[in-house]
């Protein structure tokens, strides 16, 4: 499954909720998540780079760096 690049949580790729950005499509748990990506993109692309960079992966399993957004 997709992670929310704004809260790190795990989404379906089935949701409405979704921004192509540099040739990925990105999918979010809601409006407001994917409002912020909006906004500045390239904050939550680089910072998902940095965690698979430093074996930080997240897999959905309660990780929200900015808590949840329901």
């Amino acid at each position: 499954m997709p992670i929310d690049p704004v809260c790190g949580m795990e989404v379906s790729e089935d949701t409405g909720l979704k921004v192509e950005y540099g040739g990925k499509v990105y999918y979010f748990c809601s409006p407001g998540c994917k409002a912020e990506f909006e906004v500045n993109p390239k904050n939550y692309v680089k910072e998902e780079g940095m965690e698979h960079g430093h074996g930080m992966h997240s897999h959905g399993h309660g990780h929200k760096r900015h808590g949840c957004c329901h």
